[in-house]
């Protein structure tokens, strides 16, 4: 029977496992994954909009105000 035997199977009997199936995110979930991309997008725009001033600034464009 030895001959008959497959090697590197692991478990004797084992069924291959299923294709693994993405769950669908939750309402919570992808209301906070908004909420994250909403949030991140308003900082970057702020920084950009700082980083913008402060060149204005270096080259003495905005003295006053």
């Amino acid at each position: 029977m030895k001959r008959f035997w497959r090697r590197g199977t692991g478990q004797r009997g084992a069924k291959p496992s299923p294709p693994a199936r993405r769950r669908v995110p939750t309402f919570r979930e992808m209301h906070a994954r908004m909420r994250t991309e909403r949030a991140e997008a308003t900082l970057l725009a702020t920084e950009a909009k700082i980083h913008q001033e402060a060149e204005q600034y270096r080259r003495g464009r905005r003295r006053t105000g």
